[in-house]
């Protein structure tokens, strides 16, 4: 997906509903505008059935995940589950291609937490979903 692909930035509820793994990359795009980050951040996408409803940044995150920080996730995805909501994950990071062991250590602890969705990474080169092969290596 390139910059010409872009939606123009809105708020979640009034993105088109997540049908396929396709839309949920359209739906980051629309939520993150064009590429680059400051700092390490998690984004989580809270989803109503298939309705996009609300996103959540977390800012300042370590490039590498330590227990404690994937349970703190944790708390937040349960408490959407109470809630019938589901959640998807974009971990995002300054720096560009290729993807770090950080990286992969945030996708595998995320992908945990909430499967229904696959998780995403980004840089400021690329978004690129995590396919299992890569939570394997």
């Amino acid at each position: 997906m390139d910059d010409h692909d872009i939606e123009p930035l809105r708020p979640p509820g009034q993105l088109p509903p997540l049908v396929d793994q396709a839309a949920l990359e359209r739906t980051w795009c629309s939520l993150m505008g064009a590429l680059g980050f400051a700092t390490p951040q998690l984004w989580v996408l809270l989803v109503d059935g298939d309705q996009p409803l609300h996103v959540i940044e977390v800012t300042d995150l370590p490039t590498e995940p330590v227990d404690r920080d994937v349970d703190s996730i944790g708390l937040l995805v349960r408490q959407a589950h109470q809630h019938d909501l589901r959640c998807a994950f974009l971990y995002a990071r300054p720096g560009g291609a290729p993807r770090t062991p950080g990286d992969l250590g945030w996708a595998r602890g995320l992908v945990g937490l909430d499967a229904r969705w696959p998780v995403h990474l980004a840089n400021d080169a690329e978004l690129r979903v995590v396919a299992p092969d890569d939570l394997a290596a």
